[in-house]
């Protein structure tokens, strides 16, 4: 693996925010097993309630990212991506101060993994744009794989801790880590010194002529838009997948957080093989049969999860060939369209892809809840 030393050793700004997504990446692996467990063991929810926690955190890519995409390609993206992590960071401080009051209730959960599903939607957005900005195209693949790298290490060891501080602190108490984590991702990219209009083409076009221009320039590309498509029904299978997942864990498979938490690891380290060689296999067989082998190993993986000997080595088994599908798909098909798109549109864009990609998560939530009524 080359590591380019512009990118590692002279980007400063790429080191600021590289360090502050790492940051923030580990704190982030406390919610994801946090929020779903708060809702099981605090909320005593059921499946029919899991699916709305699952839609819930997946609608606002349906209902806002064209308009979102559209407005950050006319923005600053650096401010964008303080605003939103500053709001995100507040919003998951709520579920702590109200379940020590005794006031967390479906309502109040359900609002909080809305909103801050929202924020986060609008931080995605305007990083996926940023990174083209800070990065020069020819280190746009490295950048994106020790991106990712963190992830995978986040996941690794972020998950697994998580699962035994929520043993101990309990899982609304342990999201409050989660937010510190913000806050501390918010200063390292406060600290990033640029002149972003001096990087940017900025347009002052209608922000729904702009919406139909990025929508136009995906559907026009054969590239972006089988992407889209395959991205869309891959999100549709996973989101039904993983509405009952835990729920099943738990009280199917009698696991408890701290074993979650080591099975999430350990799954996850298949994304760190992933990101790490995503961009030999890319090079070697061509993004497009990487791009298609990944989406088999995501596929295999969930099989292997639900075989007839469903527990903690098969999960972890499917979770590590999924894992590893997961992220070279990610880093590739992610590369590949910031390589292709138009710096000035790439925006629009990207919240097209989002709106296709993620609106179908919300749609696999829904069904799956819909099936647990019946």
């Amino acid at each position: 693996m080359n590591t380019s030393p512009s990118l590692v050793k002279s980007n400063k700004n790429f080191l600021l925010f590289w360090s502050g997504q790492t940051v923030s990446m580990f704190g982030s692996q406390v919610t994801i097993v946090g929020l779903p467990l708060t809702a099981v063991y605090l909320l005593k929810a059921n499946s029919f309630e899991m699916g709305l926690f699952q839609a819930c955190a997946t609608i606002p890519f349906f209902l806002f990212s064209l308009i979102a995409g559209a407005w950050i390609d006319q923005s600053n993206k650096r401010s964008i991506l303080l605003v939103t992590n500053l709001l995100t960071g507040l919003c998951l401080l709520v579920i702590p101060i109200f379940a020590f009051l005794n006031a967390l209730n479906f309502y109040v959960f359900y609002i909080v993994v809305f909103l801050s599903a929202t924020f986060s939607m609008m931080f995605e957005l305007a990083y996926l744009s940023f990174v083209p900005i800070i990065v020069s195209r020819e280190d746009l693949y490295r950048a994106n794989r020790n991106l990712e790298v963190s992830r995978s290490l986040s996941q690794i060891f972020g998950q697994s801790i998580a699962g035994f501080l929520i043993n101990i602190l309990s899982a609304p108490i342990s999201i409050m880590i989660d937010s510190i984590s913000y806050f501390i991702s918010l200063f390292f990219m406060w600290k990033i010194k640029m002149n972003e209009k001096r990087e940017t083409v900025t347009e002052n076009i209608n922000i729904f002529k702009r919406i139909l221009k990025g929508l136009k320039v995906l559907i026009n590309s054969r590239i972006l838009l089988s992407i889209s498509i395959s991205t869309a029904i891959l999100n549709f299978c996973r989101t039904a997948f993983e509405t009952i997942y835990i729920l099943y864990i738990v009280r199917n498979v009698g696991m408890h957080a701290s074993q979650i938490g080591l099975i999430y690891g350990l799954g996850s380290i298949g994304g760190i093989i992933g990101a790490y060689f995503s961009e030999f296999i890319s090079k070697k067989m061509g993004i497009g049969i990487s791009i298609i082998g990944a989406t088999v190993l995501i596929g295999v993986g969930g099989i292997v999860v639900f075989t007839p000997y469903f527990h903690s080595k098969t999960i972890a088994l499917g979770q590590m060939l999924s894992g590893f599908g997961n992220m070279l798909y990610f880093v590739s098909q992610v590369s590949l369209r910031q390589a292709i798109t138009p710096l000035k549109i790439l925006g629009s864009v990207n919240a097209s892809n989002r709106f296709i990609t993620r609106g179908a998560m919300p749609l696999g939530a829904s069904l799956e809840a819909f099936l647990a009524r019946i």
